[in-house]
């Protein structure tokens, strides 16, 4: 649990597997399409569907980018796993590890999520546009907290 007490900076990580429901979309029709994953998500219990996770916390992750934010990529929703094991009708997706810009959106959801992502969209961190991924730990389930963590894979500058 500790590497998610991170609020935010940067932050070098390791490789790691999460399974769940996964699309790939893009951001003009993207609300509708997520909106429908979480529903899928929570609907189909996937949670209860995954073996070997590592712990009750939620991962969006962001993958398969076909460019920069604007083009298709996939959008996993799961579960950190200790051990690759998919269940048919899901999909894994592997966690590169390296430096991530960590930023924490709090408050009213999705509001400040989407204003998180508006103001990396519009910034000029050097992303990396191979996998980005948010962290619903306990701090999101938290009365009037709701604080998903937002993790941006950037280029290392000493490369």
């Amino acid at each position: 649990m500790s590497e998610y007490e991170v609020k935010a900076g940067l932050a070098e990580l390791d490789t790691f597997d999460v399974v769940g429901v996964s699309i790939v979309t893009d951001n003009s029709k993207a609300t509708e399409e997520i909106n429908a994953l979480w529903e899928r998500f929570f609907k189909e219990s996937v949670g209860q569907m995954i073996a070997h996770k590592r712990d009750d916390v939620i991962y969006a992750v962001y993958s398969n980018y076909e460019g920069d934010h604007e083009a298709p990529y996939r959008l996993t929703i799961g579960y950190r796993v200790e051990k690759l094991d998919v269940p048919e009708g899901m999909y894994s997706v592997r966690v590169e590890g390296g430096e991530y810009a960590v930023m924490s959106s709090a408050g009213e959801q999705p509001k400040a999520l989407i204003e998180t992502w508006e103001a990396i969209w519009s910034s000029d961190l050097p992303r990396k546009f191979n996998t980005d991924f948010e962290v619903y730990g306990p701090r999101f389930f938290e009365d009037g907290v709701h604080e998903v963590l937002v993790n941006i894979g950037i280029e290392n500058e000493q490369n």
